[in-house]
């Protein structure tokens, strides 16, 4: 296993323009008291090897929000994107059913993770229109609605709203499809010179048609803890990258990135 420094070395392979990728993963939970922001950094480092080889995954967002007051309760959780729908699907099932890092205990099952909300999805658009560099936070909302035949009026959505993402000047924009669970997610980046306002704008939930009546139900922008960047690793590049760090820390461990 090769060895380097945190922030040595260029992301490559990844562009700027449309994204093509047919599914997604989210995820989305508390972490149980206790479990500090540098342990937390140094885990999903050391467990990124095994998680970001699976088929298809083409970058992994892993989002920090520490509420403030009380027991300021950290959040964290995944955004992730798939080549295919079996990615997805074959992802979901390793990560439920296979991988365990402590013997017994399945990876969702870990007891300092709490209330895991995980959904897959399809993918109704994705785009970059900054470099990966340039990703600093996150938001990510969660709509639901009542039309039972939606998949054309969310694809139809798509157009607008990434020209409404680009006139803002996001770093990034996915449309999320769950047809299933009559779900629409929205994933959006900004920049750190645009991070103050990204979790104030008005949602771009609202170029969803009226006749979805999609109704949000979850709001969260956040600090992006970390990048898994399985294209740069293969393309020789980092394998992942820390860009709000600082404030963030950055892992303690070494990057390992497989011998070629």
């Amino acid at each position: 296993m090769a060895t380097h420094a945190y922030g040595a070395g260029p992301i490559k392979g990844y562009e700027v323009g449309p994204i093509p990728m047919e599914a997604a993963f989210t995820s989305d939970f508390p972490l149980a008291e206790g479990v500090g922001v540098q342990e937390i950094v140094d885990k999903q480092e050391v467990e990124r090897r095994v998680m970001d080889v699976r088929p298809g995954m083409y970058a992994k967002y892993m989002p920090s929000r520490i509420e403030e007051g009380g027991a300021g309760t950290h959040f964290t959780g995944g955004r992730y994107l798939f080549e295919t729908w079996d990615d997805v699907l074959d992802y979901e099932r390793f990560t439920s059913e296979e991988l365990e890092f402590e013997p017994g205990v399945k990876f969702w099952s870990r007891p300092f993770f709490l209330n895991v909300e995980r959904f897959v999805w399809r993918v109704a658009g994705a785009h970059n229109f900054l470099p990966l560099e340039e990703h600093h936070v996150s938001r990510f909302e969660r709509f639901r609605y009542e039309d039972a035949d939606a998949d054309v009026a969310v694809r139809g959505a798509w157009a607008s709203l990434r020209d409404e993402a680009e006139a803002r000047g996001l770093g990034a924009v996915w449309l999320l499809h769950q047809p299933e669970q009559r779900l629409i997610g929205i994933h959006s980046v900004a920049s750190r010179e645009a991070s103050a306002g990204l979790e104030a704008e008005v949602s771009l939930g609202s170029l969803l048609p009226e006749s979805l009546a999609a109704e949000r139900y979850f709001d969260r922008t956040s600090r992006i803890l970390s990048l898994w960047l399985p294209k740069s690793r293969l393309a020789g590049g980092v394998p992942s990258a820390y860009p709000m760090s600082p404030p963030l820390p950055l892992p303690t461990v070494p990057v390992q990135v497989p011998a070629a």
